[in-house]
């Protein structure tokens, strides 16, 4: 194996420790911004986690996995400015898009 292959399989490794590390810290913001709407930390947290998560992903070249996150990352982005206020609706669908960003990641391990 070539050293270019076990540094990239390094990396890899790490990013979906480090993935699975987010998307739990995602899911608990969910939790804290249900039971406090304005809560900014939890948006913070939120915003932070997909902006990583498309970041690495696109440069490990998980496009799907990427394109998600950068959706969902817009979205916060609104949230944070204020120009879409936070719902319970809104809150749904985070939750939907860290479900399909975990769902994801599982498929992007095989």
């Amino acid at each position: 194996m070539r050293h270019v292959d076990i540094y990239r399989d390094a990396l890899v490794r790490q990013f979906f420790e480090e993935s699975e590390t987010g998307l739990a810290a995602m899911e608990q913001a969910l939790v804290t911004l249900e039971e406090s709407l304005r809560d900014a930390r939890s948006l913070n947290t939120l915003f932070r986690v997909a902006h990583a998560t498309r970041g690495n992903s696109a440069s490990l070249g998980f496009a799907e996995l990427a394109e998600v996150a950068q959706v969902l990352e817009d979205v916060l982005d609104r949230l944070r400015s204020g120009s879409l206020v936070v719902s319970r609706q809104v809150i749904d669908l985070l939750r939907e898009s860290v479900y399909a960003l975990r769902a994801l990641l599982a498929e992007a391990k095989q």
